[in-house]
């Protein structure tokens, strides 16, 4: 079988000009990769998966995520490579670490390798810009976008976490259970969380301390521990917390467990997210849930739909979180 340097030798060019050519690379002119595909086709060379033209065999599908070290996003992937499995797709992930030129990298990974649909998943602190709105057009692929963010002039299907009514909806859940006194810890990649947080509390006429509004650099289970720390360490204590998500969380009922306090008695803890984990840990996390499992199953069926039909309409489509209730508050 002919390999790389075969088809270099007869186009007497480098084996490097070779392989950018066949992944689609910006570096290579338009006519130079047409004659490398060509040569490759007639060296017999197999090009599928290999940014060449596509085999009706490689059905793959994309997913690009900001990380994977959150168990919120694992969880995401794993569900969707499932629906995708269903379906008869196998999946190529790629990772952003929250950053716009990482997103713009991945999509065009995704087209060299010529995927045939892309779901890509943001984060409350990511925003679309328009370098990442031409990798997409330009990708040509039909792409389904997740995101707390409403952007209603997108020319692609996109499913919005509607944030903003799942945090009313818990902290008026903590109001009525009579808490008045309610902090709020994050990071700072949560912080949309949080400017929702201070929105809510105006909304239903609650007092916001400053003071009670604990963000720092750490993040996850040893976040949630530091900043409810911070919290304890207060002359006048919040007596219910919002954490802005579900890990954190786990790490404030840690550092209240250490404090010798009781959940909910001495201090109650509303969450975000709904982790698989989260019915498990202290007495059961009171908690945001945004339902994964019915995203991910309507975000797979409407992306393969345009596989299939790629004229079919585009959606815009808002999901409304639910509130879990157990035993933090």
């Amino acid at each position: 079988m002919a390999n790389l340097k075969d088809i270099a030798k007869v186009l007497n060019v480098s084996v490097s000009t070779v392989s950018r050519a066949l992944n689609d690379s910006d570096e290579i002119s338009p006519a130079r990769k047409e004659e490398v595909r060509a040569a490759a086709e007639s060296l017999g060379y197999r090009l599928h998966g290999r940014g060449g033209r596509s085999d009706p065999e490689w059905n793959c599908a994309g997913i690009i995520v900001p990380e994977l070290t959150s168990e919120y996003y694992a969880e995401l992937v794993h569900l969707a490579k499932e629906r995708l499995a269903a379906k008869g797709f196998s999946c190529v992930v790629q990772l952003t670490d929250f950053q716009p030129a990482h997103m713009v990298e991945a999509v065009s990974a995704m087209r060299r390798i010529r995927v045939k649909c892309l779901l890509v998943v943001m984060d409350t602190e990511e925003t679309l810009n328009e370098q990442i709105l031409h990798a997409f057009s330009k990708s040509g692929l039909p792409i389904l976008l997740i995101t707390s963010k409403y952007y209603p002039l997108l020319e692609f299907d996109c499913i919005h976490l509607n944030e903003y009514s799942g945090i009313v909806t818990g902290i008026r859940h903590l109001q009525e259970r009579g808490y008045t006194r309610i902090g709020c810890i994050g990071d700072d990649v949560s912080m949309n969380r949080v400017t929702i947080f201070k929105q809510v509390m105006k909304l239903l006429d609650l007092p916001t301390d400053p003071r009670m509004i604990c963000i720092g650099k750490e993040r996850f289970e040893a976040g949630g521990y530091l900043r409810m720390q911070q919290m304890l360490a207060l002359d006048q204590r919040p007596d219910a917390v919002f954490c802005c998500y579900d890990q954190m969380a786990i790490g404030a009922i840690h550092a209240l467990d250490e404090a010798g306090l009781e959940i909910p008695r001495d201090m109650a803890l509303l969450g975000f997210d709904n982790l698989s984990m989260s019915g498990y840990i202290g007495p059961g996390i009171t908690t945001i849930d945004n339902s994964r499992q019915d995203m991910i199953s309507v975000a797979v069926n409407v992306l393969t739909s345009h596989v299939d039909n790629p004229s079919a309409s585009r959606q815009q489509i808002a999901l409304r979180p639910t509130l879990v209730v157990r035993g933090s508050a």
